[in-house]
């Protein structure tokens, strides 16, 4: 008996070692990221791969960070196949997660198939439209922005299937709430803004009309969601000073500029402790809670020459999409958090009450193992799409064909220009859609 509780505790501690090596290659890369090393970074991937720190359940998890880093490094069919496999597998995996039930929970989350947050399903379709525009397909573009509008609009119906599924296999009497409160993120003015320049683009008047009407609903939905955020630091009065594109009419903006700033919120363990009368821990919960990271960007000029010929705007803020999407699925992460929690204080009790006179050497060995396993096995998931950035600025322009120096200048809250990037532009004559993409983590 005392061996194989070694031996089980031995997993135990091989697992938990893995999750934590996991978490620091995930950190590393978002190092990598911030400091525009994308090369570096997917070398690092591919050997992380090998040396199995991402293993088949992280399977979901390295696609995205692959297909990422070779959109960021120009790779884009490369890395529309990554996210088409990402895609598969969330899609599989969410199945699964319905069909099991609450029991396949009850251990440490990080044993478990990384499924992807919901909001990492939708923009993986976001950054397959870019990578379709960059390669001249347009309506494969449209395809997958659509796909977007759809799933965002599926989220809060997807929520409520999985917090009823778990609320009907909860048998433990456990009191546990798993509503899920509604999102409020029911549209993307990203997504509408891509798809109304993209239909002016091939000339659909009509397509392009209504998602101009679509946009501006969406975009004044996500600036009052910003607003009443409450740890947003970005003040709505500020937002709404370049709210509304100028759309064109008459002409066809051939140049289309994102610039994407700042990092998705990461992961952090938060850990509830309940204690007993002698003061040790009697019930442990561990919560993975998004930490937002606040760019320090307020928009990006574009500069031909000593001409400043617009302003980016803030499209969409990402990472607050990000948090509205998570506070809204805490009830589940809650509910499986505390059931874990439940199961391992039932474990631990039964030990305590075996009589010492039984077995005292026994008891107290099974006492001490039972407290180490309640200790260790409870960590937090603290995986996640770490390279995903956090904000998205936009500005459509109309340039004649030629070549370009163009200067981007990221402006921060105070007005003062920190870093500006120049790049040789050609425009091509005849092509629908110049698509300039430019990364900046601060």
């Amino acid at each position: 008996m005392t061996s194989v509780l070694w031996l089980l505790y031995l997993v135990l501690f091989q697992i938990s070692c893995a999750s934590y090596l996991l978490d620091q290659t995930q950190e590393g890369i978002k190092d990598a990221v911030y400091d525009k090393r994308y090369s570096e970074a997917i070398v690092s991937l591919k050997e992380s791969k090998e040396k199995e720190i991402y293993k088949e359940k992280d399977s979901i998890l390295w696609n995205l960070e692959m297909g990422m880093l070779k959109h960021y490094n120009g790779a884009y069919e490369e890395s529309n196949m990554y996210f088409s496999d990402a895609e598969i597998a969330i899609e599989q995996a969410f199945t699964k997660s319905v069909s099991r039930g609450i029991y396949a929970f009850l251990g440490n989350d990080n044993q478990l198939k990384y499924d992807g947050e919901p909001y990492e399903e939708f923009y993986l379709h976001t950054f397959k439209a870019l990578n379709y525009i960059h390669l001249n397909k347009i309506d494969a573009s449209l395809i997958e922005i659509r796909k977007m509008v759809y799933k965002i609009d599926q989220l809060n119906i997807q929520l409520r299937g999985l917090a009823d599924t778990y609320a009907s296999n909860d048998t433990l009497t456990s009191s546990i709430d798993w509503n899920t409160k509604d999102i409020n993120v029911q549209n993307s003015p990203f997504a509408r803004y891509l798809a109304a320049n993209l239909f002016t683009a091939l000339g659909n008047v009509d397509a392009a009309r209504i998602e101009r009407e679509q946009f501006n609903r969406a975009i004044a939905e996500h600036y009052h969601l910003i607003n009443f955020s409450s740890e947003s630091d970005i003040s709505l009065i500020q937002l709404n000073r370049n709210v509304t594109p100028e759309w064109s009419l008459s002409k066809n903006n051939n140049v289309l500029l994102l610039s994407f700033t700042g990092m998705a919120p990461e992961k952090i363990q938060q850990d509830l402790r309940v204690y007993n009368e002698y003061w040790e821990t009697e019930l442990k919960v561990s919560l993975p809670i998004l930490n937002p990271y606040r760019s320090e960007i307020m928009e990006i000029q574009i500069w031909v020459g000593d001409s400043l010929i617009g302003l980016s705007k803030l499209l969409e803020s990402m990472h607050e999409v990000a948090q509205e999407v998570y506070t809204s699925k805490m009830p589940i992460i809650y509910g499986r958090a505390v059931l874990r929690a439940i199961s391992k204080y039932t474990g631990t009790r039964w030990v305590e009450n075996i009589p010492e006179e039984e077995d005292s050497f026994f008891a107290h060995f099974l006492e001490f193992t039972g407290d180490l396993y309640k200790e260790g096995s409870e960590k937090a998931d603290l995986r996640s799409w770490t390279s995903l950035p956090g904000n998205v600025f936009a500005h459509a322009f109309q340039l004649d064909p030629g070549s370009y120096e163009m200067e981007f200048r990221y402006i921060n809250k105070q007005g003062l220009p920190i870093y500006s990037e120049f790049r040789d532009v050609q425009i091509k004559q005849g092509h629908l859609v110049h698509l300039l993409e430019t990364h900046l983590a601060f």
